[in-house]
């Protein structure tokens, strides 16, 4: 024995559950996308139009970023269910086996 023991059924659980908060990480920065990047309240006299274009860039390489964040969370929420469904389906493996075995 290895000592490691996996309680699938809270792990698939809890996957789920993960999944979920990356479904509303990418949710709220869908909200940000859409809110815009707040530049244009600065109002354009030309003063600021290199600042506005760093700044707008900016908020998009942000929210890019965030993005992919959003799915690496929905990525280990789906990885914990695979995880959960693969033990329980091997630990039902290892007990027919095993039952064959000593019949």
């Amino acid at each position: 024995m290895t000592g490691l023991e996996i309680a699938s059924g809270a792990v698939g659980r809890e996957g789920s559950h993960v999944s979920t908060h990356g479904a509303d990480y990418e949710a709220a920065i869908q909200w940000l996308r859409q809110r815009g990047n707040g530049a244009a309240s600065w109002g354009d006299d030309g003063l600021f139009g290199g600042i506005t274009a760093a700044y707008s860039e900016c908020i998009q390489i942000g929210l890019n970023a965030l993005t992919g964040v959003s799915g690496e969370i929905d990525g280990t929420g789906e990885g914990m269910v695979a995880v959960a469904r693969t033990t329980s389906d091997a630990e039902a493996a290892n007990a027919e086996s095993i039952g064959q075995t000593w019949a």
